[in-house]
């Protein structure tokens, strides 16, 4: 790995075509989980990064699982990790994920609304 400290990912299954975010804190040893239908990490995705973060370090990797917004319907996912990645980067959070993320609520059709709006303007700027 290299010496960045912090990388977020978004991981999807290919099985089930589900959108998760992975936010890896290499230098803890650390990596918070955030999945929209509060799944855990399966055990050959642990065991992988197990091997690429921790051997390297010597220790075992610890895995985070804050209460995160739960969706109801079937095709939100991406929305999901797109507004957490947003809220973490404008909070500029790092640490005390159990403390900063604690709704379990559907996120608001609202907020998915602009999330919307927001990469579409962004999309059309860039490309057009």
């Amino acid at each position: 790995m290299s010496q960045k400290e912090t990388y977020t990912l978004c991981h999807t299954l290919m099985d089930s075509m589900h959108w998760q975010l992975m936010v890896i804190i290499s230098k803890a040893c650390k990596i918070i989980w955030f999945c929209s239908l509060h799944r855990k990490m399966k055990n050959d995705l642990r065991t992988m990064l197990q091997g690429v973060i921790g051997k390297s370090r010597g220790q075992l990797v610890q895995i985070l699982y804050p209460k995160c917004n739960q969706q109801l319907d079937s095709w939100k996912c991406g929305f999901y990790v797109m507004c957490w990645i947003k809220t973490i980067i404008r909070a500029v959070i790092t640490d005390d994920w159990n403390e900063r993320f604690k709704s379990t609520s559907p996120i608001p059709e609202d907020t998915i609304r602009q999330i919307r709006q927001e990469w579409t303007a962004y999309l059309l700027q860039r490309w057009s």
